[in-house]
Formats: C-alpha cells, sequence, structure tokens
C-alpha cells in the first residue's frame, strides 16, 4: 500500500451544492463526450476501481457509466416516473410567470444532485480510499453509497448488503440502475422526520420507511393519482423545508483508520456546513434568517417573483399550489457541471451539454452571491503602498464550506497609472495552480499555504482553505487518515459564536491573532514596493473547487477511475471563478 501521506482527498460523502462553496470555471464548452472512446475496454479482470494497475504501469481508464435508464426496485422508482406528472406543458402547469419550466425533474436533472453516483472526481477519490484501506473496503462502500447512490443503499441495506464500486459502476440491474440517480425524488421525498438535526441523523443517517410515502410542503394532497401510477402516497410534511433534512448528508464526521481498517481517530469534521449554519445569524433569527432551502431550492423564479403553479399535470383540474421550490440546487460546483457537460458520452447522461453548460453559468452565478470582497484603503507610506482588502461572507456558513478540497484566494496586483500589472499577488497558471512571478509552483502536494494578516511578497498568498493531519500529527490528503486540521481558516459565517454548542465543531485553526478576521469577514493588508511602479491595485476574489493537488493526491494508486478524471481534467482545467473583485 502507497504512502497514506500521499493519499486521496478521500470519499466524498457528499458534493454540496451549497451556495459559497465550490467554484466554476472559465473553460468553454467541447463537444460532448470529447475526448471519450464509448467502447474503450476496461480493465482486464474488470473495471474495479480499488485495482491498483502496479508500479509504473498506466492503467486503462474506466470505462464509461451505463447510460440512465428506466428502473424500479421495491422502495424506489427513477425519476422519469415522477416526470410522467410533474412536468411542464403548455399553459401554467408548472411554469414561471414568464413560462419558464421549472418543473423539479428537469431542473433537478442539471444539478450535482443528479450527478452524485457519476461525478467523475467523486468516483476517483472512492475508489483510491479503497486502495487506501483496503481491510475497510466493505464498510467504505457502505459509507460512502450512503449519500451518493442513496437509493441502492437503502435497498440492500435492508438485507445486510451495500452498493459496491464495481456495481455501481458497472452493473445495470435495478438497483445499480436507481443508485446512480444519486440524490433522486424517491429518495429525498421518503425521508422520515425522525431525529432530524441530531448527531445520528448525520453522516448519512436518515430513515427511509417501508411504507411508501412521500412527503411534500402542501396540505391537504390528492393522492389518488400517485398512488394509482406509482403505488406511493403523498403526505403533507413541513420538515421538507427545514435545514435539518439536508443536514443528513451535508453533515459528514468520519475517524482515521488504522492498517486493518479499524477506526483509531477521534471524530473529524469532513464537512459540517450545517453546524456552521446552525452557528450563524442564518438560523437564530431576524432579517438573514434563511434555511437550506431558501437559497438552493427558491420558492421565487430568476426574477424574484414568488412561484404560484400547478404542480402536477394529473387530474387537469387541480389548482395552483404555492411555495413551489425551483429544485435548482445551485451552489459552488460549477466546474464539475462543466466537466460533466464535455463527458456526456462517459457520465452516461442524455441531458444535452448546453444544457450542463448553462447550468454550470447559473452555479457560477450563484457563488458570486456568496461573497464580495473590498479594497477599504489605500494609502503610501514611505516606499510602500499599503492596501487593506476586506472580504466579506454573505453564504449561511463558511466560504469556502463543505469538502475540503474547495479553496478560495486573493489575486491582487498593483497597478501603474496605465492600468498595467507591477506587482501580483495570487496568481495563476493554466491549471489552475498557484505560481510566482516566474512560474514557479507553490501549491504542490503538502505545501503549506498559511493564514496570513499581511502580504509583502508576490509569493505569498492568501487562501482560505483547510490543511490536514494524520493521526500521528502528518499531513495527509487521506480522508479516512484524518484526525485533525493544522489549518482551517475558512471564513466564518455572519454571528458565529464561540459560545454556541456548535462552536467546538465550527472553530478555526491557524487564524489566532488576527484581530480582523471576525464572523463574517476578514481584512489582509498588502504592502506593494513603490518601486515596482504600482500606483493602485484591484483586488479580485477566486474559487475554486478540484486544485491539481487534489488530483495529484491520487496518483500514488493510480486506478482506473483516477486514470479517467486525469483525462477529462487535462482537458478541463479547473481554473478558478472570479467571486467578486474591486479596484482603487
Amino acid at each position: 500500500m502507497g504512502s497514506r501521506r500521499a493519499g486521496a482527498l478521500g470519499l466524498s460523502l457528499v458534493l454540496l451544492a451549497a451556495c459559497g462553496d465550490d467554484g466554476g470555471v472559465d473553460a468553454g464548452p467541447r463537444d460532448a463526450g470529447e475526448g471519450v472512446d464509448a467502447g474503450e475496454p476496461s480493465l482486464d479482470g474488470g473495471p474495479d476501481g480499488g485495482q491498483d494497475a502496479g508500479p509504473g504501469v498506466p492503467p486503462t481508464p474506466l470505462a464509461p457509466l451505463p447510460p440512465i435508464a428506466n428502473a424500479t426496485t421495491d422502495h424506489f422508482l427513477t425519476h422519469d416516473r415522477c416526470a410522467d406528472c410533474h412536468r411542464a406543458e403548455a399553459g401554467a402547469t408548472l411554469r414561471d410567470a414568464s413560462g419558464r419550466d421549472i418543473s423539479m425533474v428537469s431542473l433537478w436533472r442539471t444539478s450535482m444532485m443528479s450527478f452524485a453516483a457519476r461525478d467523475p472526481f467523486y468516483l476517483a477519490a472512492f475508489a483510491h480510499e479503497i486502495e487506501e484501506n483496503p481491510g475497510a473496503r466493505d464498510g467504505i462502500e457502505a459509507t460512502c453509497t450512503r449519500c451518493h447512490a442513496a437509493a441502492g443503499s437503502v435497498e440492500l441495506g435492508l438485507t445486510g448488503g451495500h452498493v459496491s464500486f464495481d456495481a455501481l459502476t458497472t452493473s445495470t440491474d435495478p438497483v445499480a440502475t436507481v443508485s446512480r440517480e444519486g440524490v433522486t425524488c424517491t429518495v429525498c421525498h421518503q425521508i422520515r422526520d425522525e431525529g432530524l438535526g441530531t448527531d445520528a441523523s448525520f453522516t448519512g443517517g436518515f430513515t427511509i420507511g417501508t411504507s411508501r410515502e412521500i412527503f411534500g410542503p402542501h396540505d391537504a394532497p390528492f393522492g389518488m393519482p400517485m398512488v394509482m401510477s406509482t403505488g406511493f402516497t403523498p403526505v403533507a410534511s413541513s420538515h421538507v423545508r427545514e435545514s435539518e433534512l439536508c443536514a443528513t448528508c451535508h453533515t459528514v464526521i468520519t475517524r482515521a483508520l488504522d492498517e486493518t481498517g479499524t477506526p483509531v481517530g477521534p471524530e473529524f469534521t469532513e464537512q459540517v456546513p450545517y453546524l456552521e449554519w446552525r452557528n450563524s445569524d442564518y438560523a437564530s433569527g431576524g432579517a438573514s434568517q434563511a434555511s437550506c432551502q431558501s437559497c438552493h431550492v427558491p420558492t421565487t423564479d430568476e426574477d424574484g417573483v414568488a412561484i404560484s403553479t400547478p404542480i402536477s399535470t394529473r387530474p387537469g383540474f387541480l389548482g395552483a399550489r404555492s411555495p413551489v421550490g425551483r429544485h435548482v440546487f445551485r451552489g459552488a460546483n460549477a466546474y464539475m457541471l462543466s466537466l460533466i457537460a464535455n463527458n456526456t458520452a462517459w457520465v452516461g447522461t442524455d441531458v444535452p451539454a448546453a444544457t450542463l453548460m448553462a447550468a454550470s453559468a447559473d452555479t457560477a452565478a450563484n457563488l458570486r452571491t456568496a461573497a464580495t470582497v473590498s479594497v477599504v484603503r489605500l494609502a503610501t507610506e514611505g516606499e510602500v503602498l499599503v492596501a487593506e482588502i476586506r472580504v466579506e461572507n454573505h453564504s449561511g456558513h463558511r466560504f469556502p464550506t463543505a469538502y475540503p478540497t474547495r479553496r478560495a484566494w486573493l489575486r491582487v496586483a498593483g497597478l501603474d497609472a496605465a492600468g498595467a500589472e507591477r506587482w501580483v499577488s495570487g496568481r495563476f497558471d493554466a491549471r489552475g495552480a498557484l505560481v510566482d512571478a516566474n512560474g514557479t509552483r507553490l501549491d504542490t502536494l503538502f505545501a503549506s499555504l498559511p493564514h496570513r494578516q499581511v502580504v509583502a511578497a508576490e509569493d505569498e498568498v492568501q487562501v482560505w482553505h483547510t490543511e490536514m493531519l494524520d493521526v500521528s500529527g502528518a499531513p495527509t490528503s487521506v480522508l479516512l487518515s484524518a484526525a485533525s486540521y493544522s489549518l482551517d481558516n475558512r471564513i466564518l459565517p455572519l454571528g458565529w459564536s464561540a459560545a454556541h454548542p456548535d462552536a467546538a465543531r465550527t472553530s478555526p485553526v491557524g487564524t489566532e491573532g488576527d484581530a480582523d478576521f471576525v464572523p463574517g469577514s476578514d481584512t489582509v493588508t498588502y504592502r506593494i514596493p513603490v518601486s515596482s511602479g504600482a500606483t493602485r491595485v484591484r483586488a479580485e476574489l477566486l474559487f475554486q473547487t478540484v486544485p491539481p493537488a487534489a488530483v495529484e493526491a491520487l496518483a500514488d494508486h493510480p486506478t482506473p477511475a483516477y486514470a479517467r478524471l486525469t483525462q477529462m481534467v487535462d482537458a478541463t482545467p479547473a481554473t478558478p471563478t472570479v467571486v467578486a473583485s474591486d479596484e482603487r
């Protein structure tokens, strides 16, 4: 087994659609399936994501995933059955005031929720985690698919089984087919209001009953058409509009494993956006109050108009309902949507590439609502141009939040009178890696990028991100080796309190002594030599989902899934998205 220090960024239990984390790209669209041979064979013996090709032997890239198909299991249906009735029609049904399609399935299909089990980064990290912890394979598969392939996880879990990596990526039986639906309709709407918001509900601890009840927010549902068509019974329950529902998969707490797969580390908060939200003004009331659904399943249309519409085509006499949430689930993972758009044939989706690129652009637009940047002070002090740059977090959780690869940084340029850049901190290359003025890489695997109050050189960069340690205190990128953070300087949400019960699990690390790192914002001082010719500054806040090191960390176990991911990333680099900018 390879070094645990040089391992993967781990299995991702959730690719969160959270406004303020995950970035987009500036890469333009390519033809669907570019660079993918749909008939390419898998690794001999089967496309097992846990098979290592051996030292120096490049693995055959993971074969294309089985395409989207229809399936029914004892407790779940694929989305096509829901679309039979919950689709937009000419006129008013599931259209907004401007006539746009706001049907649940059509919007969900362009979200990362629908691609949770088909995401190539998730699959590569999942496969690597199995290789890094071979003694815990069954447990990793069961845990990792609990949220990413929830329908299959629940279905097989009823008889003591679980979804394997091989089945998820190759099988075409009904359980595997519903598994690849990701976070699908009949999963979320069957989650019962039992223990939500408690620790027992986290890390996929949701409860789905066997009574085939579909929960929705509207009183007195007319159930006969759904019962006759699908065997499910609609039931009114307000819990589907509460953050605690989302918290079941968007609060992930793990423990480091030893060589035998035995948990040995303390609880590790792999991602806790719900706990961050719960310790913020967004949960505590007042003008800022908002649930997860308020941002990610908005009940207003793109123009801000409250939605009121019939929600089903059957029967035709049903009246308008309100509120109706747009199931866009836009967060910040614009990059992955663009990567999927450029590889639709491999991913196995029938959503057009152009539609996915539009969803990526919408996601990037949502990301730009998450934070602002301002040059709050600019002055010449002797031989130094001093610029104070403030970043404000306007999301309901940390910025960035969720999966530990996500990062934001400042690109600050000192400009001369003509607007030319004369001094720059925060440069990046064509792959999205941080570099200095000479193009030398600054963010190689395990390179520490400390929290900074002052930036005085071009090879110093203020990055908001995390750095993990294993049980021995050594740096690691393997989730199931991680025991603590050596750095977590992601910007806190407004209203965060050290006295809150969730403070211990959401506290920053490595920001001690920085008086202006406060809930809701952080301010960084830049000291630019006047000799550079700079007389003013431009500040850009950049965001990135999958830094180059996140992929490089998987290279010590070059699985077929890793080989496929590298092909995709080489063709569509993870260049950062500009979240906000200011100039003075």
